[in-house]
């Protein structure tokens, strides 16, 4: 159930995953990619597979290494790179949960890609659960936001004529407009550090540069500013628990590539991976783990990542609400400062405050 304050946090962090859909705006990590020529080698941060899956459908992805310390992650990642190949985009978008379909059906189709993937039908979390609402919103994050959403009933109507505003629309969440104060506090109750603490760990939360809730506040109203919402993904995931029509994260619509890549994964910390590479990739995308770490490891991290990178090889970091000063951090990188701006501007997944490309010096 997710009635009580605490009742939802404790049935969420029951479940294997932490994050089930990606956060993040794909189509920059492929500007990036298609950027780099021909005969691409990546290594990357599984999460959700999202980003992965939309990687794996660019012809000139030669090699994709998935890395994540949580075996759930790089289940699913496989679970998404499997629909790629072999399903359609409205299958997908069923199969997931985005669509309607049949627990029945769901229920037979979903443990027929698992027992190919040769992965236990428990693999994302308890079975019923993730039959019952798709695999993409089971993962903690997904619970979050769920709990979110159900803080917002009782204002549906003034939060969908917001989203649907063919303008921007900042006004309507203004803090001192009545869906504005209560998004405000349902933000405060649902993203308290307690939570987050007690749902990610107390590495998640490192260095915030402002309580999460208030960072996640400023961000919608950001985007309401300054994005589409009408047609962000990313924003109605977050505030409704759907798309908005026919826009999904990148990869749910996408073919897959003729000549897929060959891909690999470990399941160790990305630190672990980069300490045993020299010169084998050319695009390493690090999502946002450098916000978990200390000013020192995230230090070592990225001079383990340039040592990772062949020469003139590209690095994509997302900031979250750190403090970390990721580009002082990062002295055998040339900081596209350029480059990284338009990357942020363009980016629907509105969630980040700075993004970083980097190329190897």
């Amino acid at each position: 159930m997710m009635d009580g304050k605490r009742n939802w946090v404790e049935e969420a962090a029951k479940m294997p995953l932490a994050f089930s859909q990606v956060r993040e705006d794909a189509l920059l990590d492929e500007s990036v990619v298609l950027g780099l020529g021909e005969q691409v080698d990546v290594l990357m941060i599984a999460s959700g597979g999202c980003t992965a899956a939309l990687l794996a459908s660019i012809p000139q992805v030669r090699r994709l290494h998935l890395v994540d310390p949580n075996p759930a992650q790089l289940a699913l990642s496989r679970l998404k790179l499997h629909l790629l190949k072999n399903l359609p985009p409205a299958q997908r978008l069923a199969l997931l949960g985005h669509q309607p379909m049949r627990e029945e059906e769901r229920h037979a189709r979903l443990g027929q890609a698992l027992s190919e993937l040769m992965l236990p039908r428990n693999a994302l979390g308890p079975f019923r659960t993730v039959v019952a609402t798709g695999p993409d919103y089971v993962g903690r994050y997904e619970r979050v936001f769920r709990a979110l959403q159900q803080s917002l009933d009782g204002s549906e109507r003034e939060l969908l004529a917001a989203l649907r505003s063919s303008t921007a629309n900042a006004s309507a969440f203004s803090p001192d407009s009545p869906l504005g104060r209560k998004l405000d506090e349902a933000l405060g109750q649902v993203m308290s550090l307690p939570n987050l603490v007690r749902l990610f760990g107390e590495d998640a939360t490192n260095n915030p540069e402002k309580p999460f809730h208030l960072h996640f506040a400023d961000r919608i109203r950001w985007i309401m500013k300054n994005g589409q919402a009408s047609t962000n993904p990313y924003l109605w995931q977050m505030l409704t628990g759907s798309f908005p029509k026919n826009r999904f994260a990148p990869w749910l619509t996408r073919q897959a590539a003729v000549h897929p890549p060959i891909v690999t994964e470990s399941c160790c910390r990305m630190e672990q991976v980069l300490e045993r590479e020299t010169g084998a990739y050319d695009f390493i995308h690090l999502s946002n783990i450098l916000d978990w770490l200390s000013p020192g490891d995230a230090e070592k991290t990225l001079d383990l990542a340039a040592g990772a990178l062949r020469r003139s090889g590209r690095l994509l970091i997302r900031q979250l609400n750190s403090t970390l000063d990721i580009r002082g951090a990062g002295r055998m990188f040339q900081w596209l400062d350029s480059a990284s701006q338009d990357l942020w501007r363009r980016d629907r997944s509105f969630f980040y405050r700075a993004l970083h490309l980097g190329r190897k010096r």
